[in-house]
């Protein structure tokens, strides 16, 4: 049966995001090897993958070449290093700013960046992003999905739904501010 992944923020040929985010490479060849390598560990051909943004540094031929070798039925949150001109035709079945889709019966918005609130939140739809790189709290009903939160590999919806602090729009009565008196 196909399953449904999500991951973000590979950037392949990247060489400086292996310092910046102390991944354990010594060098840019080795880190989209083995990125390439624990994608297609995972994903079957007729999975589908979604990337929440930053897939490679630059679409350049070594990003299209990359994205030949994923298995599975690819589909694009654009990132900040993601440009929607650069991918088109280019091997994604579709190409997003952001999206809200339904995986069985869990409803999802995917988007490259965290938000606090987002469409269909009080309803209890997910929040999926990137971007962080793991250096954000997740606030509840949300989650980076991106591969440095994720040892490198996509993730499934079954384990989002094991890992995330649930959403309750009961428990989350907004705050009473004081406000200034208007003049």
């Amino acid at each position: 049966m196909p399953q449904t992944w999500f991951t973000s923020d590979l950037h392949l040929g990247h060489k400086n995001i292996i310092q910046y985010c102390q991944r354990p490479f010594a060098s840019v060849e080795e880190m989209d090897h083995a990125l390439i390598r624990a994608w297609n560990d995972r994903v079957e051909a007729n999975d589908t993958v979604y990337v929440l943004g930053d897939f490679a540094f630059e679409s350049g031929v070594k990003a299209r070449s990359a994205l030949r070798q994923l298995a599975g039925r690819k589909i694009l949150i654009l990132g900040n290093h993601d440009r929607s001109n650069d991918w088109a035709g280019e091997g994604w079945a579709e190409v997003h700013e952001a999206k809200l889709i339904e995986v069985g019966h869990t409803r999802l918005y995917l988007h490259h960046y965290p938000l606090r609130d987002w469409p269909g939140k009080w309803q209890r739809t997910i929040h999926l992003y990137g971007h962080v790189h793991g250096r954000l709290e997740p606030v509840p009903g949300s989650m980076d999905v991106g591969v440095d939160s994720w040892g490198g590999a996509p993730v499934s919806l079954d384990e989002v739904c094991q890992s995330i602090q649930p959403f309750d729009p009961k428990s989350h009565v907004p705050s009473r501010h004081v406000e200034k008196e208007w003049r």
